[in-house]
C-alpha cells in the first residue's frame, strides 16, 4: 500500500496512475506513515536464515535506490558511505526490530518521502482501526448464493474538523438521509469503536501526512461495505442529543474501473446544472477513462454558455494521470503550456523529464472555472488544482490538499517486509513540487458545524458567489 501508485503499462507507456493503495490493501493510509509508528523490541533473538534474509533484504534496498532513483546524486547522500556504515547493524542485529531500523536508518538518509520499510507486526494495531468488509479470496465461508456481494454506500461525507468528526455531505434518498443523518452532526463511534481513540493515534503517527487526512482515510475505510450490510453509528445531533443509528448500504452509484493489475473500484461522476446556471462537474477518481471522459465532454458542451463551472476535487483520490490534462485541455486555449512534469531515471537512458503537456481543444469553455478541494483530494486531484491555478485558469477553493504526489511503489523484501519507495518525482508548471505540501487554495474555506447544520456547503457557496461576480 501507497500514498501514490503508478503503474505502467508495457505495452502502453503513457498511462500511469496514480492511486492510493490504502483503499486497496488495508484501508489505513501510507506505508511512509506506516514505517513511523514504534515497535515493541522482540525477546527472541534472530536465526541464521532468517538474518540471512535481512541481509538480502538491505542489499536489495540499496541496490533498488542506487538503481532507480531519479537523481543520480541521491539528493547528495553519499550511498556507498551509508552501505559501508549500515549494513555492519543488519549483520550483527539480534532481533527484527534490530534490522528494519538499520534498513529505515539507510531510507532516512534521503531525507524524502515514500521511503520506507513496513513491518509486518505494524499492520495490527492499524488494522483495528480500520475495517473493510470483504471475504478473503481463499475464506471458507460458503457462498450460498454463489453471486458476487455488489459495493455499497451510504451516501455519506465524514471529515475531520476542529478535532470533532463532522458529517459533512449526506446524498437525498441514500441510506444515511434515509436513517435520518444529517449534516453538522457529530460522529461519536462507527462500529462501536469510538472516533476519539482514531484521533489520539493520527496525531502519534508522525508521517508524511497530515493528520485530517490520515483520519480521513481511515473514517472511509470505517464507511465501506457491500450493499445489504448494516452499518452501526452513534451521533450527536443539532441539540447535542446522542443518536443511534442504523444505516443498510446501498447499491452503490457510479461505474466500476481498474487499470492494470489493480482491482475494481468504484468511479463516482456528478455532471449537473446548480445555481444561476453554473455547471457543477464532481469525480471521484480518475478512472474509467472510457466513462468519465465523454460525460465531461458533454458537461462541458452543455455549458458552454455558463457563467461558469464548478469541478469538485474534494475526496477524489486519483487515478490516471493523462485524465487530468485531458481534461484541463478543455479549459484553455494557449499552446505550448504544461501542467508540470516528471523526473524519472533508468539504464538504458540514465536521468530523463517526462514534460505534462496540454493541448487546447477547439470548441473549449471560456468561462469562469472554479475548483473545490479538500485534506482527501490527493495525487491527480491535486495535479489538476494546482495546475490550474498555475496557468491562472481557475480560482481554487476550499483547504489544502492532502501532499501525497510522488509516484511510489511498494515491493515485498526477502524476508516477507513491504519496501516503499519514489521512483520519480514531480514539480508543478509553475516550478514548485507539491509533494508533502500539497495545492493551497486561493480561498481558504473550512467548513464549520453550524453552516453544515444550516445545510450549507460555505466552499461550494464561495465558489458560486465568485462566478456570479464581477471579478
Amino acid at each position: 500500500m501507497q500514498s501514490s501508485f503508478f503503474i505502467r503499462n508495457p505495452q502502453r507507456g503513457s498511462i500511469w496512475t496514480s492511486v492510493p493503495l490504502l483503499i486497496i490493501a488495508l484501508g489505513i493510509f501510507s506505508l511512509s506513515s506506516v514505517a513511523a509508528v514504534q515497535i515493541q523490541p522482540q525477546e527472541s533473538t534472530l536465526s541464521q536464515e532468517r538474518l540471512q534474509k535481512h541481509i538480502e533484504s538491505f542489499e536489495y534496498i540499496w541496490n533498488s535506490v542506487k538503481t532507480k532513483h531519479w537523481d543520480p546524486d541521491l539528493n547528495g547522500v553519499d550511498w556507498d558511505q551509508a552501505r559501508a556504515d549500515l549494513l555492519p547493524k543488519v549483520q550483527n542485529a539480534t532481533s527484527d526490530n534490530e534490522a528494519r531500523a538499520a534498513m529505515n536508518e539507510l531510507l532516512e538518509r534521503l531525507e524524502q518521502s515514500h521511503f520506507g520499510i513496513i513491518p509486518g507486526s505494524s499492520y495490527k494495531k492499524l488494522e483495528e482501526e480500520s475495517t473493510v468488509i470483504s471475504t478473503p479470496e481463499n475464506s471458507e465461508t460458503p457462498d450460498t448464493d454463489n453471486t458476487e456481494a455488489e459495493p455499497g454506500y451510504t451516501g455519506m461525507n465524514i471529515r475531520l474538523v476542529d478535532d470533532q468528526f463532522l458529517v459533512t455531505k449526506v446524498v437525498p434518498d441514500a441510506p444515511a438521509s434515509n436513517a435520518g443523518v444529517k449534516t453538522g452532526w457529530i460522529v461519536e463511534s462507527i462500529r462501536g469503536r469510538e472516533m476519539s481513540s482514531l484521533i489520539e493515534l493520527t496525531n502519534e503517527i508522525d508521517g508524511v501526512m497530515r493528520p485530517e487526512t490520515q483520519a480521513g482515510l481511515i473514517v472511509f475505510s470505517r464507511l465501506r461495505g457491500d450493499t445489504g450490510d448494516t452499518l452501526d453509528m452513534t451521533f450527536v445531533d443539532e441539540n447535542n442529543k446522542s443518536q443511534e443509528r442504523t444505516l443498510t448500504f446501498a447499491k452503490a452509484p457510479g461505474v466500476m474501473g481498474s487499470v492494470g493489475e489493480l482491482p475494481e473500484m468504484l468511479i463516482e461522476v456528478e455532471a449537473n446544472t446548480i445555481q444561476e446556471g453554473v455547471g457543477y462537474f464532481r469525480l471521484s477518481m480518475f478512472m474509467s477513462p472510457g466513462t468519465v471522459l465523454p460525460t465531461y465532454q458533454r458537461f462541458i458542451k452543455e455549458h458552454k454558455e455558463a457563467p461558469g463551472i464548478v469541478i469538485d476535487m474534494r475526496g477524489n483520490f486519483g487515478g490516471i494521470i493523462l485524465m487530468a490534462p485531458g481534461m484541463i485541455n478543455w479549459l484553455i486555449s494557449e499552446k505550448d503550456m504544461t501542467l508540470g512534469t516528471m523526473k524519472m531515471r533508468d539504464q538504458l537512458r540514465g536521468a530523463f523529464e517526462i514534460p505534462l503537456m496540454l493541448n487546447p481543444r477547439r470548441k473549449n469553455y471560456t468561462g469562469k472555472v472554479a475548483v473545490l478541494i479538500d485534506e482527501m483530494s490527493i495525487s491527480n486531484a491535486e495535479i489538476l488544482a494546482a495546475g490550474l491555478k498555475d496557468i491562472g485558469r481557475a480560482r481554487v477553493f476550499g483547504t489544502r490538499t492532502a501532499g501525497l504526489v510522488l509516484p511510489s511503489t511498494v515491493e515485498r523484501l526477502p524476508n516477507g517486509d513491504g519496501f516503499q519507495y519514489a521512483f520519480a518525482s514531480y514539480t508543478t508548471g509553475g516550478g514548485y513540487t507539491l509533494e508533502g505540501v500539497g495545492a493551497i487554495p486561493d480561498v481558504d474555506i473550512q467548513y464549520t458545524r453550524q453552516s453544515l447544520l444550516d445545510g450549507r456547503d460555505v466552499v461550494l457557496d464561495a465558489a458560486v458567489d465568485w462566478i456570479d461576480s464581477e471579478e
